[in-house]
């Protein structure tokens, strides 16, 4: 899935989610790009975004993303957007998480755009969602 604009990766990401591939999902990131986790961490590098990404597949939900803007300059571009994922809790209890993300990514060499940085509640006030899961919190800050 080559995000040939930078407002087509949102798209992309929520396309690899629904189908389960872990792969086009990486695709979509730089090899050194940051990764906010639910819990207030980073996760920096292919190894550690793999790993996160899979986690969140693992979900097995249904992902929308809608893109509330792009500003794009000299091939680098801020995006945010407004995310929904609906599931199920490992008792059959239906989860949602919704959430506002905020990107940063780049125009590689070969013109495609891949993620920078990415921080799936960085345009929210405070994350408050309950998943109904056991040792799965949201809504520490990042320092």
């Amino acid at each position: 899935m080559p995000a040939n604009t930078p407002r087509s990766l949102h798209a992309f990401f929520a396309a690899a989610f629904n189908s389960g591939d872990l792969d086009a999902l990486v695709a979509l990131y730089e090899p050194g790009a940051a990764l906010a986790t639910p819990e207030g961490l980073t996760q920096t590098g292919a190894t550690q975004l793999r790993t996160s990404l899979q986690a969140l597949i693992g979900m097995k939900g249904k992902m929308a993303i809608d893109t509330v803007y792009v500003i794009e300059a000299d091939g680098i571009a801020l995006l945010r957007g407004s995310w929904s994922l609906e599931s199920s809790a490992p008792d059959g209890a239906p989860v949602t998480m919704k959430g506002q993300s905020i990107e940063v990514a780049r125009r590689q060499h070969d013109g495609l755009w891949r993620f920078v940085i990415d921080h799936p509640f960085g345009a929210m006030e405070q994350p408050n969602v309950s998943l109904g899961i056991e040792g799965l919190s949201i809504g520490r800050h990042l320092t």
